[in-house]
């Protein structure tokens, strides 16, 4: 009976640290030497594994910026979220 009750636990936590891992995040992302910032959603995984951003510009011509991202709010973002 005990193991029963521990191994649905256990089962209960998994399932719900699956979900809350998969929930969408956004990351800000600064622009290795601009002063650029980068706000980008991702649905999996975490802020830090991003490291580069590709985008094209008017031309079509193709650019990458390479990123320091993290999901800690920035004091920005209070002007936004009020």
């Amino acid at each position: 009976m005990k193991k029963t009750i521990l191994l649905s636990a256990l089962l209960i936590g998994l399932l719900f640290g699956a979900v809350a891992c998969s929930k969408e995040k956004t990351c800000r992302c600064a622009v290795t030497g601009s002063t650029t910032v980068r706000i980008i959603k991702i649905e999996r995984g975490t802020c830090d594994q991003l490291g580069a951003f590709r985008y094209h510009n008017d031309l079509d011509s193709v650019f990458t910026d390479s990123l320091l991202c993290t999901d800690y709010e920035f004091k920005i973002d209070s002007l936004f979220n009020d």
